[in-house]
């Protein structure tokens, strides 16, 4: 875990993490970025845009939209992922490090249906 933290700090530190102080608040409007989420559990990247991340809520589905698209199996997201919609996240990796936008499409699944679906998305058998 210490390596997860220090990614993150480097992230910051090297501004691919933009850290904003809300106003009156005393808190981070990004603080929900810093909450590691899970892991990159399924992915076929470059060739298929559909990857599964494993939350401590079960598996989520999700779509990559746009940013560093350089991620793999194993690779620790940062963020929300435990709801449906458009979201930022961080993706950690040993090669790089970067926020992507995604959408989630669904939470909470079991593996055999994040299997299903990410098999069936990405034509991989």
């Amino acid at each position: 875990m210490m390596f997860s933290a220090l990614v993150v700090v480097l992230a910051t530190c090297l501004g691919w993490l933009p850290l904003t102080i809300a106003e009156n608040e005393g808190r981070s409007l990004d603080a929900d970025v810093l909450y590691r989420a899970g892991d990159v559990a399924l992915d076929d990247w470059p060739s298929c845009d559909f990857f599964v991340v494993h939350t401590q809520h079960g598996f989520s589905l999700m779509e990559w939209q746009r940013g560093s698209g350089i991620f793999g199996e194993g690779d620790d997201i940062y963020g929300l992922t435990d709801h449906t919609g458009l979201q930022t996240v961080l993706v950690a990796s040993l090669i790089l490090s970067g926020q992507i936008s995604i959408r989630v499409e669904a939470v909470g699944l079991d593996l055999p249906h994040a299997q299903a679906a990410f098999y069936k998305r990405c034509k991989v058998h």
